[in-house]
């Protein structure tokens, strides 16, 4: 993509240069912010500042930590991945936990799952390989890492619940 010159004559490579977004979520939503953003000619994603670009191409070849033991476990023992992408300073991941995630028949779904709850900033790899642009995300990958579902921000412990056990029938 060209660059575009600003009102200063500085060059942005839209492709190349990246940026940091903070926002009152009390006046805005995410999926809002998404749709302004790309609307700028960007593309949202995950802010990976220690991540080690340059390993990417390793990242991508296989299924990174902590996600690689979860679906070794579920292969092994024949059931699918439910993964929970959270930070610990995103306020909906934690409305969530304590709304959805926690509610009994959300629970009870979840017994026939290898669960994995993944923080985002302790493993941005994991984030990049799935392609979490927002959070909270919710997966369930099957026993070979493949994903089945996704859902990102808030989702009714009914929905899921019935979500996770369609999935088992499958």
């Amino acid at each position: 993509m060209p660059g575009i010159e600003s009102e200063n004559s500085v060059e942005m490579i839209l492709d190349r240069d990246a940026f940091t977004i903070e926002y009152d979520a009390a006046r805005t939503t995410l999926d809002q912010m998404y749709v302004a953003i790309e609307s700028l000619g960007y593309t949202p994603r995950l802010a990976i500042e220690d991540f080690d670009i340059d390993s990417m191409d390793e990242v991508l070849g296989e299924i990174p930590e902590p996600i690689l033991a979860g679906v070794s476990s579920a292969r092994q023992m024949g059931r699918y991945v439910f993964v929970d992408f959270y930070a610990e300073w995103c306020i909906a991941c934690k409305a969530l936990e304590e709304i959805t995630l926690e509610s009994f028949e959300v629970q009870s779904a979840l017994d026939e799952f290898v669960v994995i709850k993944v923080d985002t900033d302790a493993y941005p790899e994991s984030a990049v390989y799935f392609g979490v642009v927002g959070m909270p995300t919710l997966l369930i990958l099957n026993s070979d890492g493949k994903e089945l579902f996704r859902s990102v921000g808030p989702i009714s412990a009914d929905k899921l619940s019935r979500v996770l056990i369609d999935s088992q029938v499958q």
